[in-house]
């Protein structure tokens, strides 16, 4: 490991106001930090009436492939699909990974407990870490350095 994370791939839903809100928000968070963020959602492609899929594969797979850290929200329940898939491009190129799970019953027990994919789930664990905040996420990023 030499250097520090500088681009960030911002991986969440993008489909609902609230969610490209969020996304918004919290890479705004990682700009005015110094981070690069690719956020799919300023794309051109996602509001074009019928990008192929194709397209919209090649286009974020290059842009996980050159950066340094994946930065995963799996508040969704289920997680979302292209999130999930996000997921494993990103541990299959050997990227640091990131969960950021905000959701208030990430850490119940019992009944109350969220269920989250247990496959998907040991990815982000094996490749980088869970966290519960914007703000610990921030803290954290300063935990990963870019691999030589």
């Amino acid at each position: 490991m030499n250097g520090k994370i500088k681009k960030i791939y911002w991986a969440n839903a993008l489909f609902s106001q609230a969610d490209r809100m969020f996304n918004k928000m919290c890479a705004e968070k990682l700009r005015n930090l110094g981070y690069e963020v690719f956020l799919p959602q300023e794309t051109p492609m996602t509001y074009e009436t019928a990008p192929t899929n194709e397209k919209i594969f090649e286009v974020d797979t290059e842009a996980i492939r050159s950066c340094d850290l994946l930065v995963a929200c799996i508040d969704q329940f289920p997680i979302d699909s292209g999130v999930a898939c996000e997921i494993g491009v990103a541990y299959a190129l050997e990227k640091p990974i990131i969960g950021l799970y905000t959701d208030i019953r990430a850490k119940r027990e019992g009944q109350g407990r969220m269920y989250k994919n247990q496959y998907v789930m040991g990815a982000i664990q094996l490749a980088g870490v869970i966290v519960y905040s914007i703000d610990e996420l921030l803290e954290r990023l300063h935990d990963f350095k870019m691999k030589s």
